[in-house]
């Protein structure tokens, strides 16, 4: 133990706290999704305004991510980080206590640039501590805090609503981060930072990187996959095959879930192959295009349950890895830009392809939506032909 109550300089400490930040953060993204009729009804907007709630935070932390790796690569990650949560509490709070919808988004935004300086982070901080041999296996641990935040909002909303007001429910998160933010300052005592302070020159190196461009390239593909059958699967569901809007949001709600054991079960595979990143998450892109074909061909009920499952399985066994992968490929002193560069482009595609998705079903048909799909995942496995494997022995 540490003078001052400090824990001292704790590894296992400063990876649960980040871990708990990043929960809190998540759950904080997708909190509206679990009780948006109770968004309408509160501010009498319609089912669509409600939803830019969801968008208005992850567009902030896409706006935040390419500032935030300078700034990471140029100070001490422990004063950022408590820079972000000294953000996200109030940004957090205010907005549940306004009575004005506009406010309201307006918090969300400011929130979710706070969120997502935190989530990114969380990757570069942890990526720093656990450099060596277990890297691939305890990012992607970190990582499944995602899905667990996912997971957390949408079983905790509606009963924490029900119970109390919705308010509750988005006060749990700023609330969740302090507890977090409390344990990382007292479990690491001395500064956090990438190596020497990047230059302007290295900062513009770092975002013409191609080796990491193509992997994030790759990385957004898998996610327009995974936020395809997340937002899309449901409806689905319910128009082509005979399930009720309930029994497919249950169903649909294992493809997240089981991220908390494929994230780091990919990592650790990665470790094992000998730190072969881009043999795990082009295989974690291939083995999830048959589920497309599956659906699309129609099955029964228990078969979408079990395609969703190993849909959500191979997406996610390699979407910690992605991570991993471009934090190696970084240049001197860049790795916190590198992981703001990857971030932007692969939470672009959590942006888009919702709204592709849907185009792309009402203009065409449910089975074209599925060929274009299956076509942005072989682009994804493709493009990684472009450029070679990690070398873990030299991250940035």
């Amino acid at each position: 133990m540490g003078s001052g109550g400090r824990l001292g300089n704790s590894r296992s400490g400063v990876l649960v706290a980040c871990f708990i930040i990043s929960v809190a953060a998540n759950g904080y993204f997708i909190a509206p999704a679990s009780v948006l009729p109770l968004l309408v009804e509160e501010f009498s907007v319609t089912k669509t305004v409600a939803g830019l709630a969801i968008s208005a935070a992850i567009f902030g932390t896409v706006l935040s991510q390419i500032p935030c790796g300078f700034l990471m690569d140029r100070y001490d990650n422990r004063r950022l980080m408590a820079a972000g949560t000294a953000v996200f509490l109030p940004a957090s709070i205010v907005g549940v206590a306004s009575a004005s919808y506009p406010l309201f988004l307006a918090s969300r935004f400011v929130a979710g640039i706070a969120g997502g300086v935190l989530f990114v982070l969380g990757t570069n901080v942890v990526s720093q501590l656990f450099a060596g041999q277990k890297q691939g296996f305890v990012m992607t641990v970190f990582i499944a805090s995602a899905p667990v935040g996912f997971a957390l909002s949408q079983f905790s909303g509606p009963p924490v609503a029900r119970a109390f007001e919705w308010e509750v429910a988005f006060l749990t998160y700023p609330l969740l981060s302090a507890v977090g933010f409390v344990l990382f300052s007292l479990s690491w005592s001395t500064p956090i930072k990438s190596g020497d302070p990047i230059s302007l020159a290295q900062f513009g190196n770092a975002l013409r990187n191609r080796s990491v461009l193509i992997v994030s390239v790759s990385a957004f593909c898998s996610y327009m996959l995974y936020i395809f059958f997340n937002s899309w699967m449901p409806t689905y569901a319910t128009e082509v095959l005979p399930l009720t809007l309930t029994q497919a949001g249950t169903v649909t709600s294992l493809l997240p879930a089981v991220g908390v054991i494929a994230r780091p079960f990919g990592g650790w595979v990665s470790d094992a192959l000998g730190y072969r990143r881009r043999v795990v998450v082009a295989a974690s892109l291939l083995f999830a295009l048959p589920g497309l074909y599956v659906i699309a061909n129609g099955v029964s009920s228990m078969g979408f349950a079990v395609t969703m499952i190993c849909v959500g399985f191979s997406l996610q066994f390699g979407s910690g890895v992605y991570y991993v992968y471009a934090r190696e490929l970084a240049t001197e002193n860049s790795g916190g830009t590198t992981l703001a560069l990857f971030t932007t482009i692969a939470f672009t595609g959590t942006l888009v392809s919702p709204t592709v998705g849907g185009w792309l079903i009402s203009a065409l048909s449910w089975p074209a939506t599925f060929t274009v799909y299956v076509g942005i995942g072989l682009f994804g496995i493709g493009i990684l032909l472009l450029t070679t494997d990690s070398r873990p022995d030299a991250v940035a």
